[in-house]
């Protein structure tokens, strides 16, 4: 358990029991609308004894009827449970969210340290994603920041900055136009994607 040698923090949680649904929700969101992180049941947070967790053999089931309840938009987890002796260690692994904001009962929250917490008006701006719903990667996600940030982004930028090939650059560029995300100037090699002016 590698884990046990690191705090609780930005991307990482540890709970003695498992909480309430609410609870889990929670985290699970503020996880989400940060850089993803870590959920660890079982373990005391004060000094990471292995105390193991309470849970049935639905649990996993009970996790998906979480997410899909009472957490939106939609949102995909890794569970694993880990048999120590006869206790069991959950780890719950919520990558980062591409359509954020994510809400639990209209309320987006945002991880505080090791804290999970309501998001601010202007916290939630900031990590509102204008591109999610379009079935972006990460990559293209990152790209159209900085097209926003930059004003255009070319192929060569493109692959320096992902550290990819110039065909698989060309695929994920050419699909960002497609979408009618981005306006393309010039042609061939020299091409060029900006943001599309506003009416």
């Amino acid at each position: 358990m590698d884990l046990l040698g690191q705090g609780e923090g930005q991307t990482l949680e540890f709970e003695k029991q498992v909480p309430p649904p609410e609870d889990i929700a929670r985290d699970i969101i503020a996880f989400a609308n940060a850089d993803g992180g870590k959920i660890v049941y079982g373990i005391d947070d004060k000094n990471k004894h292995l105390l193991g967790a309470m849970i049935g053999d639905d649990f996993e089931d009970d996790i998906k009827e979480i997410l899909l309840k009472r957490c939106s938009p939609k949102i995909h987890v890794d569970i694993e449970i880990f048999n120590h002796g006869v206790k069991r260690i959950v780890i719950i692994t919520v990558p980062e969210g591409d359509e954020k904001p994510y809400r639990t009962d209209d309320i987006a929250y945002i991880r505080d340290g090791a804290v999970s917490r309501p998001a601010r008006e202007e916290e939630e701006k900031q990590i509102t994603n204008p591109w999610g719903g379009y079935g972006l990667n990460k990559r293209q996600l990152r790209a159209m920041q900085m097209i926003a940030e930059h004003g255009s982004i070319c192929n060569r930028e493109y692959r320096e900055a992902f550290n990819i090939s110039h065909k698989t650059a060309h695929i994920e560029l050419t699909m960002l136009s497609d979408k009618k995300l981005v306006l393309t100037q010039g042609q061939g090699r020299s091409t060029c994607y900006v943001m599309p002016r506003q009416e």
